[in-house]
């Protein structure tokens, strides 16, 4: 039977042994010393270590701490450095500790040679001479390997995707003052791949043939690892897929191949809002107002464009646009693209623009354009009374565009910059006797526009986006029809859409978005804007500028119909009860 007397002695035992680690970790470190260094200074190697005097000490840093010593020595070419350690004073019951590490460096190992075989598609000299492992130098192993790294990836861009360098001996002999090291690499460089074939899965209304003329490859091309890399934003951009995968190389009959896995998103959207606005006084009449916007954006599989827009802000006033863009005009990366926008204004006119652009993508991220367009102001009153006159304007211009989103709909990082500039003549006519000294038949019309939009993540899952844009027009006698409109969902939140009229206008979004999925955040804004709208003699219109800014918050939520914008603004000077709700399908056409 067991004893009250030993059932104490074995709970002594097993406190104590509880106890022990407790008690070492409270010792403190008294003092380091080290000995027998030439190569690195005692300031050196103590600021390399983690244990310090005055702290805790710990067997396990101070484990870490001797690997780190050999580590520095090894990078130096000391490959034989060995340590020795005593540590004083470490009892049961101590509470400071003396640690005393003495270094043998021994020899210096220094690189004596480098031999590369086996290589045919580069000779040994355009090897080494890329390499920063240099013969008199020490040898870092990691070094080596980035070296040999980058030797693989040089052949992977010749089409040599299956190359492998491996070390076969590293042979030391003694010299004078160092030991060399000799160090011989083989190389198996594999054969050379060229393209052949490109298979896609995953698509099931898109025809393959859009997916693998976005690749760029011609058939039987040679790999090429940066062309291939490209492929997946490339495929991101067409605004189809809601996931593309990398492309995956295969061999098949000594052939090689691509594998492309897909998933189609919604590629056709549909945003339709309405609203109702009573009349202002008694026995008037209220209107309807709303938006409908439609946009397919692969058409019958093709990854042909086709959208079409409605509006109407006020009573009187609505618009109408459609547009249809051509991709790959003959095979090449070339898109036409065209369009029809109509602007009826209240009594006094209709504004109706045909537009034609040409577009050649020079890169995945790199593009111009080539433009043309025909106006025309057709007023639907007496000239006389509101002074608008008939007139059209032809044009041509010019664009580039240069975009790095990781994302269209939700970037979390790179920017996008946007420009164009269009020149035209205008011709105005039958103008009225009275008003013939005032306006001229035939004036130059020039148009500037830029935008630029940048994205960072400086916290995971959030993301500061930030845009700039601009617009002006010059004109010997700028017409309302052909300015500029500022104000709404996608300019300047807080005020009503289309609110201002101007010239020369300029517009900033700041947003900061909390990611909740890929393309779902909440976000608080401050947008701000700037308008001039000049004078007009004929019409009694004073010049007018003003800045005008808009805070808020909003979310972008991903749904079936497409992302779905909501913000909650508020214009300069207002209260809550004045705050304007935007909404709107958030679509990249």
């Amino acid at each position: 039977m067991v004893t009250i007397l030993q059932k104490t002695i074995v709970i002594l035992v097993v406190l104590l042994s509880v106890a022990r680690p407790a008690i070492c970790s409270q010792t403190t470190i008294q003092s380091i010393s080290i000995g027998g260094n030439t190569v690195f200074s005692t300031r050196e190697i103590l600021g390399w270590l983690s244990s310090k005097q005055s702290l805790g000490f710990s067997e396990t840093v101070l484990k870490g701490d001797l690997h780190t010593i050999m580590e520095k020595y090894r990078e130096r070419g000391y490959l034989d450095t060995h340590l020795d350690l005593v540590k004083r004073g470490l009892t049961a019951d101590s509470t400071m500790i003396d640690l005393d590490i003495t270094i043998h460096e021994e020899r210096q190992t220094l690189v004596g040679s480098i031999t590369v075989s086996g290589q045919k598609e580069f000779s040994s000299n355009d090897i080494l001479e890329l390499f920063d492992t240099k013969t008199g130098s020490p040898l870092d192993e990691a070094t080596l390997e980035q070296d040999i790294d980058a030797l693989l990836e040089r052949y992977e861009r010749r089409g040599y995707p299956f190359t492998q360098c491996r070390i076969d001996n590293m042979e030391r002999t003694t010299g004078e003052e160092n030991d060399l090291l000799g160090i011989e690499l083989t190389v198996d460089e594999g054969d050379r791949v060229t393209i052949n074939e490109v298979r896609v899965e995953g698509n099931k209304e898109t025809n393959p043939s859009v997916v693998v003329r976005e690749t760029r490859l011609g058939v039987g091309e040679v790999f090429n690892p940066v062309k291939v890399d490209a492929i997946r934003q490339r495929l991101q951009r067409l605004n189809i897929f809601s996931a593309v995968s990398e492309p995956e190389l295969y061999m098949h009959k000594n052939n090689g191949g691509l594998l492309i896995k897909v998933q189609e998103g919604n590629t056709n959207t549909f945003d339709g809002v309405i609203g109702y606005i009573p009349g202002s006084s008694t026995g008037e009449a209220g209107y309807v107002t709303g938006l409908a916007s439609i946009a397919m954006r692969n058409l019958f599989g093709t990854g042909r464009k086709l959208s079409f827009r409605w509006q109407r802000d006020e009573r009187s006033s609505q618009e109408l646009e459609v547009r249809y863009v051509e991709p790959w005009i003959f095979s090449f990366p070339a898109n036409l693209g065209g369009g029809f926008f109509q602007r009826q204004q209240d009594t006094s006119y209709v504004r109706r623009v045909f537009d034609l652009k040409g577009e050649l993508m020079l890169s995945e991220n790199l593009s111009v354009g080539l433009l043309f367009g025909s106006e025309s102001i057709i007023p639907s009153a007496d000239t006389t009374v509101n002074r608008v006159f008939k007139s059209s304007t032809t044009s041509i211009g010019a664009d580039v565009q240069y975009d790095t989103r990781d994302d269209i709909y939700s970037p979390t990082s790179g920017a996008r910059y946007h420009t164009d500039y269009q020149y035209g003549k205008k011709k105005t006519g039958p103008i009225p006797q009275a008003f013939a000294s005032s306006v001229k038949q035939s004036v130059i019309v020039q148009r500037f526009t830029l935008d630029l939009d940048f994205f960072a993540s400086p916290v995971a899952r959030q993301v500061l986006a930030v845009s700039v844009h601009g617009r002006e027009l010059r004109s010997g006698h700028p017409e309302e029809g052909e300015m500029y409109r500022l104000g709404g969902m996608r300019s300047l939140r807080g005020y009503r859409e289309n609110q201002f009229i101007g010239t020369r206008m300029a517009w900033s979004n700041v947003e900061y978005r909390f990611l909740l999925a890929r393309r779902t955040f909440l976000y608080g804004f401050v947008d701000t804007g700037y308008y001039l709208r000049p004078a007009d003699d004929l019409r009694l219109i004073t010049q007018t500028d003003a800045f005008k800014y808009g805070y808020g918050i909003g979310v972008q939520l991903e749904t079936g119909l497409g992302n779905l914008g909501v913000s909650f603004a508020l214009g300069q000077g207002d209260s809550f009860s004045n705050a304007k709700n935007h909404f709107g399908l958030i679509n990249e056409f």
